[in-house]
């Protein structure tokens, strides 16, 4: 019987892979408390974005180049247009042809001390609201923002001061916000990449190690098992009992080699398609059909967008047979946008609206949030989207798009 590797070789191999594991670990911890953080600023966006909408001060965000970027209610009825027809407009537009020259020097200062400051100007006498105002004004270098307020000479000045606190602590939440995003996206894709190195090395670990020394095994217990032909009995028995139960556990060695990294993803993403759909029917006895119009549509995808496509299809297919209720399952690959690639999976299980026993389907959109949050990060990380729709009654349709490689 073969000795394979040296049991010290082994544990310092199988001491590797445990450390690995830890490491992912935390990184999924740290993943969970970035996704927490990302939503608590996200809240807090809601709530300062809603606070600068109602506020009854005329506030408004500019970008470096002095156009509008959004305005609130006031903000817009004061200059007599709508927040939508305000934005992109070039600011001094609505100031006296006089004053625009001072609103130039001023915006230039500012823009060089990333701090606040305020001047008396005059509206253009053609809008609703002309006459004299004071601006306060504070430009945020992080956002690349500067937020205003016109204050009508005579206004409550307090206001003005509540309402630029507001406007720029909008602004900062917004830009705290996006490196949270870019932060989460990097660590994910991290966490995704050092997964997919685990498992790799996990399979090659089981199949070197365990894999060979059962064919090893199995080889002495089949020689042991002739020998025991010539003398019927307990030995004969027994030898026929080792021989089936090492091949039961071959068996499950090569559905946990399957689980972690399936050989045929060698073979491309077309041929892992089809295996993981025959393993879809075989494990879960779904009806499951694949459509793809033009085979060539294979070809759109590099090596590692066409494996985290496979993965997120296990992921979804996972998901539906874990969560959805579904008889049957239809996935498709097809063009998109030139040459780009689509996925869309499709099942006929619960949908939106409450069930005939009473029990309210919403609750299979609260089971796939996690997975299909994890699936959406993955698609974005390389440049993609992800669409899910609940139907009316039954039914999920899940469409994975992805750029191609020359896109």
């Amino acid at each position: 019987m073969s000795g394979g590797k040296h049991p010290s070789d082994q544990l310092r191999q199988w001491q590797a892979l445990q450390l690995s594991k830890i490491e992912l670990d935390l990184q999924q911890q740290a993943l969970t408390a970035l996704q927490e953080s990302s939503d608590q600023a996200q809240a807090g966006q809601a709530l300062y974005q809603q606070l600068f909408e109602l506020s009854p001060a005329c506030s408004y965000a500019l970008d470096e180049a002095g156009c509008v970027v959004s305005a609130n209610q006031a903000g817009a009825a004061l200059l007599g247009l709508s927040a939508a027809a305000l934005k992109g407009q070039p600011f001094e537009r609505y100031l006296a042809p006089e004053q625009q020259p001072r609103w130039r020097a001023f915006a230039a200062i500012l823009l060089g001390s990333s701090g606040r400051a305020g001047m008396e100007s005059q509206l253009f006498d053609g809008i609703p609201g002309a006459g004299a105002v004071r601006i306060e004004a504070r430009f945020d270098a992080a956002s690349g923002l500067c937020c205003i307020v016109l204050a009508p000479q005579g206004a409550v000045a307090v206001a003005s001061q509540v309402s630029i606190q507001v406007a720029a602590e909008v602004a900062e939440r917004t830009a705290e916000l996006e490196r949270d995003n870019a932060q989460l996206r990097l660590l994910g894709e991290h966490v995704a990449n050092l997964e997919e190195t685990v498992r790799q090395e996990m399979a090659r670990a089981v199949h070197d190690d365990v894999a060979q020394n059962l064919l090893a095994l199995r080889l002495d217990a089949v020689l042991l098992n002739k020998r025991s032909l010539a003398h019927p009995g307990p030995l004969r028995e027994r030898t026929g009992a080792a021989l089936e139960t090492i091949d039961i556990t071959l068996r499950s060695v090569r559905a946990i080699l399957n689980q972690l990294r399936p050989a045929v993803l060698e073979l491309g993403l077309q041929a892992s398609m089809d295996w993981q759909l025959a393993e879809f029917r075989k494990r879960s006895g779904l009806a499951c059909t694949l459509d793809v119009p033009d085979e060539q549509v294979f070809d759109c995808l590099d090596g590692g967008a066409s494996l985290m496509l496979f993965r997120q299809l296990q992921a979804v297919l996972d998901s539906v047979q874990r969560d959805g209720g579904a008889s049957a399952v239809a996935v498709s690959l097809r063009r998109s946008g030139g040459s780009g690639v689509q996925m869309m999976l499709t099942d006929d299980g619960a949908g939106d609206a409450g069930s005939g026993g009473g029990v309210p389907v919403s609750g299979r959109r609260q089971r796939q949030a996690l997975a299909m949050l994890g699936v959406g990060e993955r698609l974005r990380a390389h440049g993609g989207t992800l669409d899910v729709v609940y139907g009316a009654g039954q039914g999920c349709r899940v469409s994975m798009r992805l750029p191609g490689r020359n896109s």
